[in-house]
């Protein structure tokens, strides 16, 4: 036990998850071969096969899956002793936040703001980023909770999830945009021909839009460009270049402005829950009750733009 080292844990948990070393060598902010370099000592050190490597990924054993279980518990109760020890020393609380770039720039601010009304002596940390990076971060004790889009049973294993609402994907364009003036909307074969702005790959919002292009009978092309960064999304929108591929609340701000306009296309694969990710058994005290409950509270009765509502402003 005396030779294991925390990088070989970190490693062997973040490969685990993503069932990948080359992904988790990206999230970790190393190379491959020190990823794998670290499995190797770990799996001479416990004289264990961890993994079962081949072309489609690495897949734990039945040896990996014990250590897992362990190993993530462990880090949890690691997270808490040290979050425990700050706290006896008087130092400030710290709260750390993964949200995905809508939810950040548009109903969190508010929600920290009055937070720190009550409690001022709190650093609240906001981490932004694709729903997969902020779980990684979540399981690695590096986050406290994360407010994303429910992603699949593989990935929210071993985790809680309490949805808030149901957020659907949109085609926006600006108002200058050729399809916004010519006041019909095209074909979607048509519509795929035009420079397009989609979410990045791996995103579960990615992943939704594809098997809605799939449902339609369609293969997702090149698109022109791939950001989930706000800023960005919204200034694209604005020079009316592309068609837009986002999630509604974050156009929905320049749409009341009248600054975009949301394409008449709705389909159940482009909608998906939004909540609250946590860590069973993770550190939850006062200030972090407080705050857990204001985004319930908040985030559970924000005003929704549906796709009937929509529709219905298209018509006047």
């Amino acid at each position: 036990m005396a030779r294991l080292r925390f990088r070989q844990v970190r490693c062997f948990l973040e490969v685990a998850q993503r069932g990948s070393f080359m992904a988790a060598a990206e999230v970790l902010g190393l190379t491959q071969p020190a990823v794998s370099r670290s499995i190797r000592e770990l799996e001479t050190t416990l004289d264990v096969t961890l993994f079962d490597r081949s072309q489609r990924g690495a897949v734990l054993t039945v040896h990996g899956r014990k250590l897992f279980d362990a190993a993530e518990a462990a880090m949890a109760l690691l997270t808490e002793g040290l979050q425990a020890t700050q706290d006896m020393g008087g130092s400030r609380e710290l709260l750390r936040i993964g949200a995905l770039p809508n939810v950040c720039g548009l109903t969190l601010p508010g929600i920290i703001e009055d937070f720190q009304e009550i409690y001022p002596r709190t650093t609240v940390r906001v981490v932004s980023g694709s729903n997969a990076d902020l779980l990684a971060r979540l399981r690695q004790g590096a986050l406290d909770v994360v407010i994303g889009r429910l992603s699949d049973s593989t990935a929210m294993h071993g985790l809680s999830f309490q949805h808030l609402y149901d957020e659907s994907i949109v085609f926006a364009v600006g108002t200058e945009h050729p399809v916004a003036q010519s006041g019909v909307t095209p074909e979607l074969r048509a519509l795929l021909e035009q420079p397009m702005l989609a979410p990045i790959p791996g995103t579960i919002i990615r992943q939704e839009l594809e098997r809605f292009l799939f449902k339609s009978g369609f293969v997702a092309p090149d698109f022109a460009l791939e950001s989930i960064d706000a800023g960005f999304i919204n200034k694209t929108i604005r020079a009316s270049t592309h068609v837009v591929v986002t999630v509604e609340a974050l156009v929905a701000d320049a749409r009341a402005a009248g600054h975009v306009v949301v394409l008449p296309i709705s389909d159940p694969a482009l909608k998906g829950p939004v909540g609250l990710t946590t860590l069973p058994g993770g550190p939850e005290g006062p200030a972090m009750r407080t705050l857990l409950g204001m985004f319930r509270e908040r985030l559970s009765r924000a005003p929704r733009h549906t796709n009937n509502d929509m529709k219905e402003a298209e018509k006047e």
